[in-house]
C-alpha cells in the first residue's frame, strides 16, 4: 500500500464511520461533533489536548466545537483540578444514554454491511470483516498510544487506561 492509498483508506473508513454513527432521523450536524461526542462518551472528563490528540482535528476546530456544542447543552467544561489552565470535558448524563447506543455501533457490522454490497456470501463477509476490524483495532490503539504520547505496552491497554497513563493518573 502507497501512502496516497493510505490516505484514500482513511478517507473510506470516516465516511463508513459517519454512516455508522448516524440514525435516518439524526438532524445534520457536522462530523466533528459526532466523532468528539463519541470519544467523549467512551472517555469523559478529557482535556481539549487529549480530545485533540485522540481525534486529530486542529486544537482551535476541537475548542471551537467543544464550546458551541456547551453552549447547546450537550457538554460540561471544568478546569482540571490538576492543573487549572487545562479544561476538562463531559458530556452531559443524557447525551451518553442518548449516544453511546448508536454512536458505539460494532465496527464490524458496519463494515461487514459495506462488503455485503460486493460479495453477498454473509459467511465470507463476517469473516473478513472480522479480520479487518482486528487488524483496524491494533492499528488505532497503536496510533492512540502514540498521539497521546505512551509508549511501551501501553498500545494494547484499554483505552481509558490510555487515557489515565497520558495524564499521568492513577488506575482504578
Amino acid at each position: 500500500m502507497k501512502a496516497g492509498e493510505l490516505y484514500l483508506l482513511g478517507k473510506h473508513l470516516m465516511e463508513l464511520a459517519s454512516q455508522g454513527m448516524r440514525d435516518d432521523a439524526d438532524p445534520e450536524v457536522p462530523e466533528i461533533y459526532l466523532v468528539l461526542i463519541s470519544v467523549l462518551v467512551e472517555a469523559p472528563d478529557i482535556s481539549i489536548s487529549e480530545l485533540t490528540a485522540r481525534t486529530g482535528f486542529a486544537q482551535s476546530h476541537v475548542s471551537a466545537a467543544v464550546a458551541k456544542l456547551r453552549e447547546q447543552g450537550a457538554l460540561r467544561t471544568r478546569p482540571d483540578p490538576a492543573d487549572r489552565r487545562r479544561t476538562l470535558v463531559t458530556p452531559v448524563d443524557g447525551l451518553i444514554a442518548a449516544v453511546a447506543q448508536r454512536q458505539q455501533r460494532d465496527a464490524e457490522q458496519v463494515l461487514a454491511a459495506a462488503l455485503t454490497e460486493l460479495d453477498p456470501d454473509a459467511d465470507s463477509v463476517a469473516d473478513r470483516a472480522a479480520r479487518l476490524v482486528e487488524a483496524a483495532d491494533e492499528l488505532y490503539r497503536l496510533l492512540t498510544a502514540r498521539a497521546l504520547g505512551v509508549g511501551g505496552n501501553s498500545a494494547l491497554m484499554p483505552l481509558h487506561s490510555l487515557a489515565e497513563e497520558a495524564a499521568g493518573k492513577p488506575k482504578k
